[in-house]
């Protein structure tokens, strides 16, 4: 009890230490230095930032007559970095955060696109060494309790049928939360990059399988299950095409490149350039190389988001996919080729903001989320309803 007791009181000293020292180190126009850097990397590099302004009606000179006065009247860092931290989530853009400063953060990360022929250094030593994780890409319980819902396999995409109608499950699309598929495909002497491509090889293969499987089992329509997954990488561009036969296309992603100066942006006026450098808008498009080729659903809940965004978009826009269950997150378009983080001075905190956006054949950004044709409230719902719920729209396919 003493010992507890001792303790205590030590950690209050060393709280009220730690309390003096951020109070007697504080350094305002430090701060405020931080936050005009901050403004002029928004002003240049994030992709939203007119969407927010335009669409969302946001009055950037409020916000920054706010945080100005927040900052000058600030005497810690701690209330200095609540304003920042403030400023940064008025924005409501799940990929304009602030992340603990890394190693590397100076520097525009290396491009994270596969390019064919392309080698990486260092060797890939293992899949552990490359960052490749385990992730659980199970059915969610409260589907797989759906009565007659029968699992025809596991592993990186489960398969499952219901009477005529085949379920597959894609818990996410980063490559790099595939560790067996990984482990399958590594070799020694392969590069980091090479492991890659190899990996996506491998998922690529695990997916079609995954569709034969289901077509074997009589399936004669398919829900493709993306709840609760919170994106990944490119890789989704590979998947897509194996969902249709038909030709796809979309706009293409908008990348920052502005060529003037935007930063009166912050005094409420229209800056000379829009943020992307230009009006014109390329087509992508995508040739549907038709592994499944019968009626598609995709359903999807408010944890769905960023590259499943992209593949929800490419699909349901182009009248190859019905959407049900719930609004997606709105995450959008996020960092390509790393984005263009702003470390901090005065803090180890790095603000990552989107350097692309996408938007949708109605012109609408991704970060408004896309919303179902058939409406399921899954957030709403307890797991017993949602079975049910779901039990019934099987029913009525």
């Amino acid at each position: 009890m003493k010992w507890m007791k001792r303790t205590a009181i030590g950690a209050l000293i060393l709280a009220g230490s730690a309390a003096v020292v951020d109070i007697a180190t504080y350094d305002e126009a430090a701060w405020l230095a931080d936050y005009d850097r901050l403004k002029g990397a928004l002003a240049q590099d994030y992709a939203n930032l007119d969407w927010m302004v335009e669409k969302r009606g946001l009055d950037l000179a409020s916000l920054d007559r706010d945080t100005q006065e927040r900052l000058s009247g600030a005497y810690s860092h701690v209330q200095a970095f609540m304003a920042i931290n403030d400023f940064v989530r008025r924005f409501e853009d799940p990929h304009l955060r602030l992340k603990l400063t890394r190693e590397g953060d100076e520097i525009r990360p290396a491009a994270a696109s596969f390019v064919a022929g392309q080698t990486a250094s260092p060797p890939a030593t293992s899949c552990e060494a490359a960052g490749y994780s385990s992730e659980t890409q199970d059915f969610p319980s409260w589907l797989a309790s759906v009565p007659d819902f029968r699992i025809l396999s596991g592993g990186a995409f489960p398969a499952a049928v219901h009477g005529s109608t085949g379920i597959l499950r894609i818990g996410n699309f980063g490559d790099r939360n595939y560790r067996s598929a990984c482990e399958d495909a590594c070799k020694p002497g392969l590069s980091e990059t090479a492991l890659k491509r190899a990996t996506r090889d491998k998922l690529n293969a695990e997916m079609r399988a995954a569709i034969a499987r289901l077509k074997a089992a009589g399936a004669e329509r398919l829900i493709v299950d993306v709840t609760g997954n919170g994106g990944g990488t490119e890789w989704v561009s590979e998947i897509i095409p194996m969902f249709t036969t038909e030709p796809l296309s979309r706009s293409e992603a908008r990348l920052v490149a502005a060529p003037c100066d935007r930063r009166n942006v912050w005094r409420g006026e229209q800056p000379e350039c829009s943020v992307f450098g230009g009006d014109a808008v390329e087509t992508a498009t995508i040739q549907g190389s038709g592994e499944w080729q019968g009626p598609l659903h995709i359903l999807a809940d408010q944890g769905s988001a960023s590259a499943t965004e992209d593949f929800i978009a490419w699909l349901v826009d182009n009248k190859a996919a019905t959407l049900v269950g719930e609004r997606t997150y709105g995450a959008g378009c996020g960092y390509v080729n790393g984005g263009n983080p702003l470390v901090l001075r005065v803090i180890p905190f790095t603000v990552h903001m989107p350097n692309c956006a996408r938007f949708r054949s109605n012109g609408v950004n991704e970060v408004e989320g896309i919303a179902p044709t058939v409406t399921i409230p899954l957030s709403d719902m307890q797991d017993e309803d949602k079975t049910e719920t779901m039990r019934r729209y099987l029913a009525s396919l």
